[in-house]
């Protein structure tokens, strides 16, 4: 067995590398990937429509609430997060159904 003293982390260190607070390098590829998917959905649709606005407000748009999603909070869970735990949780309930009956016979 070895001997290990165990540490307390302040909560102001950080161990990767922050761009803000909550934002580092793997949202930032996160948010880049995002931003790659829609800026092809952005394209079709402007092949499609003919409408440079629309695209551009579609690549705007799915930049900034990615950003907004993947960046973490203090308890290090971001929106996304939540999210990915809401429907574990939810495919993990089971659902028992019973039949109540008369039992005089």
């Amino acid at each position: 067995m070895e001997n290990r003293i165990m540490l307390k982390m302040p909560r102001q260190i950080r161990l990767k590398t922050e761009f803000i607070e909550g934002f580092g390098t793997l949202e930032l590829i996160k948010t880049i990937i995002s931003g790659a998917i829609s800026g092809v959905i952005a394209y079709i649709i402007y092949l499609i429509f003919n409408q440079p606005l629309i695209s551009t407000l579609i690549v705007i748009g799915s930049l900034v609430i990615s950003f907004i999603a993947f960046t973490k909070n203090r308890n290090n869970f971001s929106m996304a997060d939540s999210i990915v735990n809401i429907l574990k949780y939810q495919t993990m309930q089971k659902e028992y159904k019973y039949m109540r009956g008369d039992f005089d016979s």
